[in-house]
């Protein structure tokens, strides 16, 4: 068995859903097992797909604790949940998909003696929340113990530079987080018509996480200019919903839509025009970020609008298919008066450039080859562990 975790409540996991599904059809892992976090309203249990399960543990104690001891006792009750969860599992491979739970995974390595996957979603010792002793705490444990997996994996080549350079390792595999394949359905009027936004009007689209350091201030601000006439359109979920929701009661080209299913999400985006990925440079995390939401736009044919940092302004640079800008307010505002009409259509032209050399089918490859790396074959598993 293969068993990934991760310690969230799993409920837009699309990432960890694209790997175990290729795991899958791939016929890499016979069965496979996604442990998450409990959350009342959530089953406990869920067949993703024949042969893949997602198990939702609560914590065997301090779940109602609280503060920085209560998060710590808190956590170590999850840890325990999940180990009473794997007895009498014969694990080959475990995926760690989160720094915080590394010294979890390491224990079940070789509790289990199985395989390692060590793949954080992002260069997270370097994140915006991640300050002072929790920050010393956390690149003292990846630092310690990184080294005991089999394999590492990150999200871009930036990311894999960085890991490589800090903690001298030989190989770091890049799989990035990019949608199955371009969408051909067009526009379907899925965001358009409940917003009451017309065919002909320009409608930007910001779609994922609604938090801090994510540009949505700016955006707010760009767009409550009266001279602009252009739709912003948030699409998503997260704490800054309330704000947004707020926000789109008073200011009338500015909207909110809750989050979709992500199996449902590029018939929204097909709506938009342009996709916005504008990134505030808070953390190098965010610095060297090349967001899903940014392929996501790309492979339905929407232009992206992507801050001027590295790893997002080298696709722009290379395809021709959307703009670069600083991460203010007035940028953007200036971006827009400046986009014309037939720039804009040039940009989206360009897009299929994307489709054609970004999707999940060409990163697929490379996690088959990872494995293989490790000694899982297609159809031919290598039995190991206990």
């Amino acid at each position: 068995m293969n068993i990934h975790i991760y310690p969230s409540t799993f409920s837009n996991e699309s990432r960890i859903l694209k790997v175990v599904h290729s795991l899958r059809r791939r016929a890499i892992f016979p069965e496979i097992k996604i442990i998450a976090r409990w959350k009342d309203g959530l089953p406990e249990r869920t067949q993703v797909e024949d042969n893949i399960e997602l198990v939702r543990v609560a914590p065997a104690f301090g779940a109602s604790l609280t503060g920085l001891v209560g998060l710590v006792i808190k956590t170590l009750g999850w840890y325990w949940a999940v180990l009473l969860t794997l007895r009498g599992i014969r694990a080959v491979c475990f995926n760690c998909h989160s720094l915080p739970v590394l010294p979890l995974a390491v224990f079940i390595k070789v509790w289990k003696r199985c395989s390692l996957v060590y793949e954080p979603h992002e260069l997270e010792t370097e994140t915006a929340g991640l300050v002072g002793i929790r920050r010393i705490v956390a690149r003292t444990v990846e630092r310690a113990l990184i080294r005991f997996a089999d394999a590492v994996c990150v999200v871009n080549q930036s990311i894999a530079e960085w890991y490589s350079t800090h903690y001298k390792l030989s190989c770091v595999w890049v799989i990035r987080n990019v949608p199955d394949s371009r969408q051909k359905s067009g526009r379907r009027g899925l965001l358009r018509r409940p917003l009451g936004i017309p065919d002909s009007d320009r409608l930007f689209l910001y779609q994922g996480l609604l938090a801090p350091g994510r540009g949505i201030e700016l955006l707010i601000k760009a767009f409550s200019d009266p001279e602009v006439r252009d739709h912003l359109v948030f699409l998503g979920y997260g704490e800054s919903k309330k704000k947004i929701q707020h926000v789109a009661s008073t200011i009338p080209n500015i909207h909110f839509f809750d989050a979709v299913p992500p199996d449902k999400l590029s018939d929204y985006t097909s709506d938009a025009d342009v996709g916005l990925a504008v990134i505030e440079n808070i953390c190098l995390s965010y610095y060297l970020s090349l967001p899903n939401k940014f392929f996501e736009y790309a492979l339905c044919g929407v232009a992206p609008v992507v801050s001027d940092f590295p790893e997002m302004a080298q696709v722009i640079d290379e395809y021709g298919c959307g703009w670069k800008v600083k991460p203010t307010a007035e940028a953007i505002r200036n971006l827009i008066f400046a986009m014309t009409e037939s720039e804009l259509a040039m940009k989206r032209a360009n897009t299929e450039q994307i489709a054609r050399n970004f999707s999940w089918q060409v990163e697929e490859e490379t996690l088959v080859s990872m494995y293989r790396s490790l000694g899982f074959q297609e159809a031919n598993l290598v039995q190991q562990g206990g």
